[in-house]
């Protein structure tokens, strides 16, 4: 029998010669769906090429152990032994550098925001309105001018403007068109013809009338002071409900005021009176409420949150409660966690997160935006530091302090602190304490 002796060299030729093969038939199949794609690209648009974009977030491993850093510093904080009642306390902290959340106390147990809830009133008027948004108080006229008198009618065509002063403005350049006298009729088209008041959950002199804007006070009122404003201007007014005068009215004067003109002062000095009536401003805008405060109704700032958060989950404002725009109802009910949620989202909208901590928001700075942090963290390292919405409400012995801080790490965080049942002093010296923590962090 013929035995047949194996020659290795030829193998390792044929095994080289495969391996090149295959490696060859790889490269022409890769190279033809490459050149596949290429061609498909040119027909690409330009939004397919955007939808495409996945944002990648680089976060180095020192910026996530600071982040972890400041989490066992705040722990520490919360496990020492205080006079606060650690129950009636409610603490969120989210790394916006990171975006990774950093803190959790109580964080979804439902509480009285008090003034914290400006901050959700504030982004949702923002964003349905938007920068450009302005109030506009008119005044119009329509009939014929015989010598020096109007005979015909004056409207007033006017916003619910919570900066709006007086008249005078008005009947002033009214009386500069040669009109002396007014024989006819005023009509009122007001957006507010009620007067202004804290929800009945609150107390009655939360909103003050005496410190009620005038467009805020009710129609009567409202009707008395532009019939004072024209006396005062030297403008006689003769009613005459026989003049039916034809055409169309035309503009003498226009007040306005930017929607941030109300919400700066609102937020830093905590304006009670701007924030419910930007709430119902909004209402009226949107279409929910007509001249005349309706409590039962669902405000449109709950209805901008639920859209913006609780499409994908419907249990995430569960047992929330917007009674108010202000935070003066002691039955409003939010989260510190869902504070800080609202923040992050106003910090992801790039006009909205500057005019926060550019504007709006109190900081422990020299001049006006203290606010109503009054002389609460004031030391030089501090200022820039900080930049906050406080919140109080004594019958319920509530504090609140929400907002943004830029620490010393070169981190930004968002953070959302809820006292109940407390001393306010004590409250507030345990918010401070825990910022200052915060800020400085190394």
């Amino acid at each position: 029998m013929k035995k047949y002796r194996v020659r290795w060299g030829r193998v390792a030729l044929l095994l080289i010669g495969i391996a090149l093969s295959i490696v060859i038939i790889y490269y022409i199949v890769a190279g033809i769906i490459a050149a596949a794609k290429w061609c498909v690209g040119l027909f690409d648009t330009p939004d397919d090429a955007v939808a495409d974009k996945v944002e990648v977030l680089k976060v180095s491993g020192t910026q996530l152990l600071e982040s972890q850093r400041m989490t066992l510093r705040l722990d520490s904080l919360m496990t020492v032994p205080m006079r606060l009642d650690k129950s009636r306390i409610a603490v969120s902290v989210y790394d916006l550098t990171t975006r990774q959340p950093v803190y959790a106390f109580h964080e979804k147990r439902l509480l009285p925001p008090a003034s914290c809830m400006k901050i959700a009133t504030a982004v949702a008027a923002l964003r349905r309105l938007g920068f450009a948004h302005t109030y506009k108080v008119s005044l119009l006229t329509r009939g014929v001018m015989k010598a020096d008198t109007l005979v015909g009618s004056l409207m007033l065509l006017a916003d619910d403007d919570p900066l709006f002063e007086d008249f005078s403005v008005l009947t002033g350049r009214l009386k500069q068109r040669g009109i002396n006298c007014v024989k006819g009729n005023i009509y009122l088209n007001l957006a507010r013809r009620d007067t202004l008041r804290a929800h009945p959950t609150a107390k009655v002199w939360d909103i003050p009338f005496n410190r009620t804007p005038v467009l805020l006070k009710g129609e009567r009122h409202i009707e008395r002071n532009l019939k004072y404003a024209l006396a005062a201007a030297g403008v006689r007014y003769i009613k005459d409900s026989s003049v039916r005068p034809a055409g169309k009215y035309s503009y003498v004067a226009t007040v306005s005021h930017r929607l941030t003109d109300v919400i700066t002062p609102m937020m830093i000095h905590s304006s009670n009176i701007k924030a419910d009536a930007l709430m119902y401003h909004l209402d009226y805008k949107r279409g929910l409420q007509r001249e005349r405060m309706d409590w039962d109704v669902r405000h449109d700032i709950e209805l901008f949150w639920q859209e913006t958060f609780a499409a994908d989950d419907p249990g995430t404002m569960r047992g929330f409660v917007f009674n108010d725009g202000s935070g003066l109802s002691p039955d409003n009910r939010l989260t510190a966690a869902f504070l800080v949620e609202m923040l992050k989202y106003a910090y992801a909208d790039t006009a909205i997160r500057r005019y926060f901590i550019d504007e709006a928001l109190a900081t422990p700075d020299s001049g006006l935006r203290r606010g109503s942090l009054l002389s609460r963290m004031s030391r030089p390292e501090y200022r820039g530091k900080i930049f906050c919405k406080t919140g109080t409400m004594t019958t319920k012995g509530g504090s609140s302090l929400a907002g943004y801080i830029h620490s010393d790490d070169g981190h930004w965080y968002a953070f959302a602190i809820i006292n109940v049942d407390s001393p306010v002093a004590e409250a507030r010296i345990f918010q401070d304490k825990l910022c200052k923590m915060m800020i400085k962090a190394k």
